[in-house]
């Protein structure tokens, strides 16, 4: 009896530790995932759209040169360059106070730091020239154009590149904390129910012999312990799970589409950063289109659709859509997010948001147009205009309406990290208590039978 009542307490002490200590660990991750590497995701991400929009500032002041009809264009561009240098800073110390540990993070925020002070002095310079000769709206100084040719390309080799890495090294980190948790819940739940089972029988033995050999029936206290040894199986036994499910929501239904959306957002910005280069600089204006091209298959993938044939690819793409929402026929940003649509108001957000990108297109074409033609300064003029009509105001309406979506998985993410959290909370002071009412109770049933073979 003695023996068996050993065994029984230490199967409800290994049956606690096992639980608990994955609890634990649980609370950990969540404050981990929630706390840390989400948020550096989002951070690498902003500093990634800054440093693009930093550059499509600087094209941006270079061609609206001394033409005082664009001279408000040029003090909003100045302002917004300022505004981007400083979120720059501001989420390149979050993200190197943030990166130890990690030898990806650490590397790609050594090449950002390393260009950031080289590529203001090259724009500095290349704005300093072009605005001490006095150049006319889109005919930037050839010693101010070469000065940004060398800045552009630290951007565009370089700074940005390493951006993005950043941006996946914390998006991988974060990924292997959501894989490396959800198979401890899968083993913790196993050995919940291979412990809480050998516990059950342990108990049950007891009970029986105890019955056979002092014609008791009914131990109360031990049916009380293994009514409980019940009630921490089952609680246990659904919480891994559940934590499961949370994390599963937190994770692939809803931060899966912040990342994606996030990354659709800065790479619009280095899109329309393109456009501004593709009206500054005459020379490299093909290759600027082709960048543009490109980043628009990033944003929203049309298989086989080049620049000339993008509207209609995505008109007719739109049109398959809106007849039957599982008929996704475009990849990309977009495609990931529409094809993991879940939470209310989320498809009605991501369709206006797709229909807005559908208008800036358009309007960039029509920028094009104006260029073909030889209207170089109103297509200055159209490209930067904020005024309704204009294309930045349809650009401004896509970053608004992504923001949008943006926002409703950011709180769904938010909301699925309070109820696994909030879960916790209210399970483990109960797991903890059964498992010490389990081990009282059993020294209690056990304790008068010993106290006979005393006497």
């Amino acid at each position: 009896m003695r023996l068996v009542t050993a065994g029984c307490l230490v199967l409800a002490i290994v049956l606690a530790a096992v639980c608990l200590t994955a609890a634990a660990g649980t609370q950990g991750t969540w404050s981990t995932v929630a706390d840390q590497q989400a948020p550096q995701v989002v951070d690498a991400t902003g500093l990634y759209q800054a440093l693009t929009d930093m550059d499509a500032q600087t094209a941006n002041v270079m061609m609206f040169g001394s033409d005082a009809q664009l001279s408000g264009n040029r003090a909003t561009a100045l302002t917004q360059y300022a505004q981007d240098r400083t979120v720059a800073d501001r989420d390149l110390q979050r993200a190197t106070v943030d990166a130890a540990g990690s030898t990806s993070v650490q590397q790609a925020l050594v090449a950002v730091l390393d260009g950031m002070g080289s590529y203001q002095d090259l724009a500095g310079r290349a704005l300093e020239l072009n605005e001490h000769v006095r150049a006319t709206a889109g005919q930037p100084d050839s010693g101010a154009l070469a000065e940004y040719r060398q800045a552009t390309d630290l951007m565009r080799l370089t700074l940005l590149p390493a951006a993005d890495r950043l941006v996946q090294a914390n998006n991988d980190a974060f990924n292997q904390t959501y894989a490396s948790e959800r198979s401890a819940l899968g083993t913790a739940e196993l050995w919940t129910l291979v412990l809480g089972a050998g516990l059950l029988v342990a108990l049950l033995g007891l009970q029986v012999w105890l019955a056979r050999r002092f014609r008791r029936i009914v131990n109360p206290p031990l049916a009380a312990a293994t009514l409980l040894v019940l009630l921490f199986v089952g609680l246990a036994g659904s919480l891994f799970p559940d934590q499961g499910d949370h994390l599963r929501h937190a994770r692939r239904d809803a931060f899966d589409s912040v990342v994606a959306l996030s990354r659709a957002r800065a790479v619009a910005y280095d899109a329309n950063a393109d456009e501004s280069r593709y009206l500054l600089d005459h020379a490299r204006a093909p290759q600027y289109q082709d960048a543009f091209e490109a980043k628009s298959q990033q944003i929203v993938a049309l298989p086989g659709a080049t620049l000339a044939g993008y509207d209609a690819a995505l008109v007719s793409a739109i049109t398959a859509y809106r007849a039957d929402h599982s008929d996704v026929r475009f990849g990309g940003f977009y495609g990931t997010e529409f094809r993991n649509i879940t939470f209310t108001g989320e498809r009605a957000a991501a369709e206006q948001a797709l229909l807005q990108y559908q208008v800036y297109e358009r309007d960039d074409r029509a920028i094009r147009a104006l260029v073909d033609v030889g209207h170089l300064r109103q297509a200055i003029a159209y490209c930067t205009n904020y005024a309704p009509g204009g294309s930045n105001a349809a650009f401004t309406a896509h970053d608004a309406a992504l923001q949008k979506l943006i926002g409703i998985n950011t709180d769904a993410f938010g909301s699925a990290v309070r109820d696994g959290q909030r879960e916790l909370e209210a399970r483990i002071p109960v797991l903890a208590g059964s498992l010490v009412l389990v081990a009282l109770l059993t020294l209690l049933g056990v304790r008068p039978r010993l106290a006979e073979f005393r006497r």
